[in-house]
């Protein structure tokens, strides 16, 4: 069988449809191939038995290009056009987008969808195929075929862009049954997530669902790393959430004013599958604190449901994130710009001729201040920067107030006290740093040197009686010293705790381990009564397409012992006592 694994010629012509997977257009081929087994498709366009069936990543896309003879156009124009990883991209960094793509060209995606976020989003990392019932009847008179649609394909897009109809889910690829196989949308195989039809069917849910759809739709099309900085993210809700009056002078969030935000936003995430199990006040009340304090969130489709709290839309949200990050930029270029050194400000301020002539002495302080248009005491600060020390005009210090001031001030002591000493002001005190050369450097030399010292000991005492309180218990003993080392003497520091006893402290998974599993168990009993009529056997379908996470339940029963519970509870409640009495339920419901 030396020709089943060989590529079809490319006479065939078999083009890909508009807005098509890679998928859908594999299974089209297989179809048309009339290839038995799966993998012999698979051995035909990708030289593996599995690796490129996968429906979202599919790998070994160099070798597709290659053996498809440009049908499909070259391996980065099918990963942006024919795979969903570009839906990731834009809050991604650039690096990552690249490391994604050769990934993809290679021989595996290997851990693509944990440095993607997926796995730790809390969203889950599955790609339920999702298709339109008016798009596969407008598909099959059209073309012949029904067939993937990307665009129905991105999470958070529940409602057909073109029709505004809910999307049916396919239960393949979903429980590992049919995971390398080749199939296309048949109505008979999709089948209705009962909460978002409901949802749908009311206005403010029903239109949130379609702002949503469109916001994926146009963040797929978005270059990579377009929203990359957590920072600037942070600064955007900011500055939209201060427009509104719902933060605080001191930039505090204004929580009672924020809050009925919060509760459309749970609201609008009952009817959404990926996050029903999120509609959680407290929860979402977290989510925007992380969001708020620029900690990335590991899910574009978490930001996608922020912007639309907050923004009318996508566009909205990228003009502010623009105009944020040109005031951004504008800050740093001042904030970054090389200051000029002490004496390259001098020759600025004061040109070199009138410094020449002070340092001979042919022309007075007073003389050159009034041809600069600045104060004398100014002009003497400038000048003892160029190593002219200006002369004294004793008036208040004689030889040996002014000795004892040098002194001490030499020796780093406080300027109060200096001036305590001295029986003269502060600004007296202040002056004399500034218009005696070297003494102001010198100054600030001893006092960071007796600061040091006065830290080390500090933290010394300290370590010294509770090594075994670990860094962290030593930190809030003495935060100030340890503050201080960490960002003046960080190497002293680090051999210093070298031999503090590490204390390896809990990350309250377990709580929010326990928190979810509460969580979820709320929402499947919330599914379970919507769906009450339903037949008995249909219902833990009707919950897994409902809730998407309900599967990792399942597989680790333990970890999830009130969702068990509740799901055990609900498919108790819905067996019927007579198949007649299920009958009369049923049509009684027809009739309300």
């Amino acid at each position: 069988m030396p020709r089943q694994t060989e590529i079809f010629e490319s006479t065939v012509g078999l083009a890909p449809l508009p807005d098509e997977t890679l998928f859908s257009w594999c299974s089209r081929y297989h179809r048309l191939a009339a290839n038995g087994p799966a993998s012999a498709t698979c051995l035909q366009l990708f030289g593996h038995a599995r690796i490129g069936s996968a429906h979202d990543f599919p790998g070994r896309i160099d070798v597709l290009v290659a053996r498809c003879n440009g049908a499909l156009g070259s391996a980065e124009q099918v990963i942006r056009d024919r795979t969903l990883l570009p839906f990731y991209w834009p809050f991604k960094p650039s690096d990552l987008a690249r490391q994604s793509v050769a990934a993809m060209r290679g021989n595996g995606i290997a851990h693509l969808k944990y440095r993607l976020g997926l796995l730790t989003s809390g969203l889950g990392a599955a790609h339920p195929l999702k298709s339109c019932p008016e798009c596969i009847k407008a598909d099959l008179e059209s073309h012949g075929w029904a067939y993937w649609r990307r665009g129905h394909q991105l999470p958070g897009v529940w409602l057909c862009p073109s029709h505004g109809v809910p999307l049916r889910v396919s239960p393949l690829k979903l429980d590992q049954v049919a995971r390398f196989a080749w199939a296309l949308p048949v109505p008979a195989c999709c089948q209705e997530v009962v909460c978002l039809d409901k949802s749908a069917g009311k206005s403010a849910q029903g239109d949130w669902l379609r702002r949503l759809a469109a916001q994926g739709l146009a963040l797929v099309g978005m270059s990579p790393g377009r929203f990359a900085d957590p920072v600037r993210i942070a600064q955007v809700f900011r500055l939209r959430m201060e427009c509104v009056g719902m933060l605080h002078a001191s930039g505090r969030v204004r929580w009672r004013e924020v809050e009925p935000r919060l509760l459309q936003l749970a609201t609008n995430l009952s009817c959404l599958p990926e996050a029903h199990q999120e509609a959680d006040m407290g929860l979402l009340q977290g989510q925007l604190a992380r969001l708020l304090s620029a900690r990335s969130l590991a899910h574009p489709l978490r930001y996608l449901t922020w912007i639309t709290a907050w923004f009318d839309g996508i566009d909205d949200f990228e003009q502010a994130y623009e105009s944020c990050g040109m005031a951004t930029d504008q800050a740093w270029e001042i904030a970054a710009s090389p200051r000029t050194s002490c004496d390259v400000a001098t020759q600025r301020q004061v040109p070199e001729e009138i410094l020449t002539s002070i340092r001979d002495g042919n022309l007075s302080l007073t003389a050159a201040a009034r041809q600069l248009r600045v104060s004398y005491a100014t002009l003497a600060a400038w000048v003892c920067r160029a190593a002219i020390e200006p002369p004294r005009r004793p008036k208040k210090l004689d030889a040996l107030s002014w000795g004892l001031a040098l002194g001490m001030l030499s020796n780093g002591a406080e300027k109060q006290v200096v001036a305590d000493a001295a029986k003269v002001s502060v600004l007296t005190v202040t002056r004399i740093l500034r218009t005696v050369p070297g003494l102001q450097n010198e100054w600030h030399r001893v006092r960071h040197e007796n600061r040091r010292m006065a830290a080390k000991a500090a933290w010394e005492k300290v370590t010294a009686l509770n090594l075994h309180l670990g860094v962290r218990g030593l930190r809030r003993l003495e935060p100030a010293a340890y503050a201080w080392l960490y960002r003046n003497d960080h190497d002293w520091l680090k051999a210093s705790i070298e031999r503090v006893v590490t204390v390896h402290r809990a990350n309250h998974a377990a709580v929010r381990m326990e928190r979810s599993d509460a969580r979820m168990a709320d929402a499947l009993r919330n599914v379970a009564l919507a769906c009450r009529w339903e037949a008995p056997r249909r219902l833990l379908d009707e919950l897994k397409r409902a809730l998407p996470a309900l599967r990792k339940a399942i597989h680790s029963p333990e970890q999830w012992p009130l969702t068990i519970e509740a799901l055990t509870v609900s498919l108790r409640c819905h067996r019927p006592a007579h198949p007649l009495l299920d009958q009369a339920g049923a049509d009684e419901h027809a009739d309300q």
